[in-house]
C-alpha cells in the first residue's frame, strides 16, 4: 500500500513539473501573440494619422507587379494567426500535461476527440 502511495505522489510531482513547463511555454506564446497584435495595431494607428496618400502601408515592403506594397495587412495578420496557432498548440500541451483528456480538449475546440489528438498530439 505504501509503495502505491509513493508511486502516485511521484507521478503527481512529475505531472506538476511538466504542467509548469508547459504553462511557461504557453505564456511565452501568448506574449508573442500579443506582440504581433500590438505591432499590427501600431502600424494601423500610425497610418490613420497620415494623409490619405500616405496610408497604403509599409512602402518599404516588397512590391507587386503594379509597384504597390504586396498585401502588407494580410501578411501582418498571417503573422498574428501563426502566433495564435502556436499558442493554441502550447495550450493543448499544457492541458494534456495537467491531465486533460483528448475528449475534453476536442469538446472545447468543437471537434472530435480523434481530430484533436491528430491535430495536436506531439511526437
Amino acid at each position: 500500500m505504501h509503495q502505491r502511495i509513493v508511486k502516485g505522489m511521484e507521478r503527481r510531482e512529475v505531472r506538476m513539473a511538466d504542467t509548469a513547463e508547459e504553462r511557461h511555454l504557453l505564456r511565452t506564446r501568448a506574449y508573442l501573440v500579443a506582440r504581433e497584435a500590438r505591432r499590427l495595431a501600431a502600424v494601423l494607428d500610425s497610418e490613420a494619422q497620415q494623409p490619405d496618400w500616405g496610408q497604403p502601408a509599409w512602402w518599404e515592403h516588397p512590391r507587386n507587379e503594379f509597384g504597390r506594397s504586396a498585401a502588407p495587412y494580410t501578411r501582418a495578420a498571417l503573422q498574428l494567426l501563426e502566433a495564435a496557432h502556436e499558442a493554441m498548440a502550447a495550450a493543448v500541451a499544457a492541458d494534456r500535461a495537467a491531465g486533460a483528456g483528448w475528449a475534453a480538449i476536442g469538446a472545447t475546440l468543437g471537434v472530435s476527440e480523434d481530430t484533436a489528438a491528430r491535430r495536436y498530439r506531439q511526437p
